[in-house]
């Protein structure tokens, strides 16, 4: 299906003289004249630092408790607009939970006044007592708003993971009977994957299980659409009971269903092979890891001083038995604007020592190679210019700048760095900015990414997350603070970017008919001149479920006001505009069978 007449109906305001909310039939400004902005670099004063302004810090632990806690760190953290007001919301997990200490979990949910500040709600949310360690969120019950699976990472007695439905305000209660409890008492849940895998306009459920600390098959549960779901688990082929660190939905072979990708960890624990279930289109799955050079690499850790260490196959080896890596974080992004989906896997690789860290995988960038090559997997980490760092945790890839690339954010452990005497492999946070000839640079600290003090507020972090929290156009940081000492609070980092350079956010829905309402799995797809700009809405990406915003977020950077815009619906429909549909610097709202409203 093709749509080209929506330009008559909607004329949106255009380039430097139009705002940046939503636009509705009865407000419709005239149309602007439109130019083009030159790209600039990043500066010190790209990030600021908002954490305690915002709001979100409110009920952190910032100080040391007055008595000992055995911690067990839970920076977990997420986005997900839980009360439907467009606005991102924020769900965090509380810092010092230690069930097996009588510590029982908590969770914070700030909701967000859509200018880049938060109130407190975690009470009034229902979610504040919930027993589990991360949570993920999709419509479930087809309702229109946003629902919480609640994954327990280990077992305690008596309990499981659970379900609670909203009541369309961010009020939750729990579904009990779901489906998807599992074994009381038994329940090792790492991470959690909301998408339509057999394209009946339901959401389903994958569960990667084991995080850590566990050798857990996984799980696959079929969505009835009621909040009741179906266990499918015979459906993943290949399943092994691995510890499943972390995982992420996405469509990396472009046939139109989503497929699922799986951080595992431990080289120690069976060589830690990722897995890639490759879907059918109906919601059967066979791991094809190793065809496509996904469950491991037979290059070593790239910082041992080794003649073509990180480069050199290890010997004696073949594909699938490779040392694998200890993997944590996993996004799924066109990082080399080709038009289909790569990979960045986050690891801890220790450098030396015995056989398996010499040969263990460091964070890889994984760039596919499409159709010719039948999507199989390269590592272009050393080739792009990236460093080794051994604590990289979460990642993320993300156009901070809009300038129409893709770069790369990295959560890192400061545990390791001790033992190096170079910045780049201290434990600070990994802000990857691509440059226009497909390298990057490190830029973390230098364009504001610090605490108020300019102290070391950034180090040692566990999850984050990306959203536009003022609604002005770039993609602003949230944190997990994993604990230095002391008690800490999460951060919430600015971007003063805005409209610097143009750029354009796609809000997509889905019918609840022929579309799951979250219209997870849409691919839309920006075309200026020979530049192809691709994203894909997901719901959650990899270990303990870090979840950006489900907005679309193209930065146009020095592409022109000229482009069309390809959106490809789960169930095949396409639907193109051009850019006086869509309009730029703006965020719109792309629904199934509506058009632009």
């Amino acid at each position: 299906m093709t749509r080209t007449t929506i330009a008559a109906l909607l004329a949106f305001a255009a380039c430097d003289g139009g705002s940046t909310s939503e636009l509705t039939p009865d407000a419709l400004p005239e149309p602007l004249a439109c130019s083009a902005k030159p790209v600039h670099a990043p500066t010190a004063s790209s990030f600021t630092n908002v954490s305690a302004a915002s709001g979100i810090q409110a009920n952190n632990f910032v100080v040391s408790p007055t008595t000992a806690i055995p911690i067990n760190d839970h920076s977990r953290l997420a986005f997900a607009d839980i009360n439907g007001d467009g606005c991102d919301d924020i769900v965090a997990h509380d810092l010092f939970p230690n069930p097996k200490a009588n510590i029982p979990y908590t969770h914070l949910v700030f909701e967000s006044r859509c200018d880049g500040t938060f109130a407190d709600v975690s009470v009034a949310s229902g979610l504040r007592n919930v027993q589990a360690g991360f949570f993920a969120f999709a419509d479930v019950d087809n309702d229109g708003d946003q629902d919480c699976f609640a994954g327990l990472d280990i077992p305690l007695p008596g309990l499981t993971s659970s379900l609670w439905l909203n009541d369309g305000s961010g009020k939750f209660t729990r579904k009990t009977a779901s489906g998807i409890e599992g074994s009381a008492g038994a329940t090792t849940a790492g991470n959690a994957v909301f998408a339509d895998f057999n394209g009946d306009a339901k959401i389903d459920l994958f569960v990667g299980n084991g995080q850590t600390s566990y050798g857990s098959l996984d799980d696959l549960f079929l969505g009835n659409g009621d909040g009741t779901f179906a266990k499918a688990s015979t459906r993943l082929g290949g399943n092994l009971a691995n510890p499943s660190n972390g995982s992420v939905a996405c469509d990396y072979d472009d046939d139109g269903d989503l497929d699922v990708l799986v951080a595992v960890y431990g080289v120690s624990q069976g060589g830690a092979q990722n897995q890639l279930y490759r879907n059918d289109g109906a919601g059967t799955f066979t791991d094809v890891a190793v065809a496509a050079g996904f469950a491991s690499l037979p290059t070593g850790n790239y910082w041992i001083a080794a003649t073509g260490m990180g480069r050199m196959p290890e010997p004696g080896k073949a594909p699938g038995s490779y040392v694998g890596s200890n993997a944590f974080g996993l996004a799924c992004e066109d990082a080399d604007a080709d038009g289909d989906l790569d990979v960045v896997v986050s690891s801890i690789s220790h450098p030396g020592g015995d056989y398996s860290r010499t040969w263990s995988d460091p964070t890889v960038l994984l760039l596919n190679s499409g159709a010719a090559g039948g999507y199989t997997f390269s590592n272009a980490w050393l080739d792009r210019g990236l460093p080794y760092n051994e604590g990289d945790v979460d990642a993320a890839m993300i156009d901070f700048d809009n300038d129409g690339r893709m770069d790369i954010s990295l959560s890192r452990t400061d545990k390791y760095e001790s033992g190096y005497t170079t910045e780049l492999q201290r434990g600070w946070f990994g802000l990857m900015h691509q440059k226009g000839d497909g390298n990057y640079s490190v830029l973390d600290r230098s364009v504001g990414l610090t605490d108020e003090d300019g102290g070391p507020g950034m180090k040692g972090a566990q999850n984050h997350a990306w959203s536009d929290i003022d609604r002005d156009g770039d993609l602003d940081l949230l944190l997990g603070a994993r604990d230095q000492g002391g008690g800490r609070a999460n951060l919430l980092m600015r971007n003063e970017i805005g409209d610097d350079h143009h750029w354009l956010a796609l809000r997509v829905k889905g019918d609840g008919a022929a579309i799951n309402r979250d219209a997870i799995g849409t691919r839309v797809t920006i075309t200026a001149g020979d530049s192809v700009l691709v994203r894909e809405v997901k719901a959650s990406r990899g270990t303990y479920n870090s979840m950006d915003t489900r907005t679309l977020y193209f930065g146009l950077g020095d592409l022109g006001c000229s482009f069309t815009v390809e959106v490809r619906w789960p169930d095949g429909t396409v639907e193109r505009y051009s850019h006086a549909d869509t309009n730029i610097d703006r965020i719109a709202t792309l629904t199934y069978g509506a058009g632009i409203n």
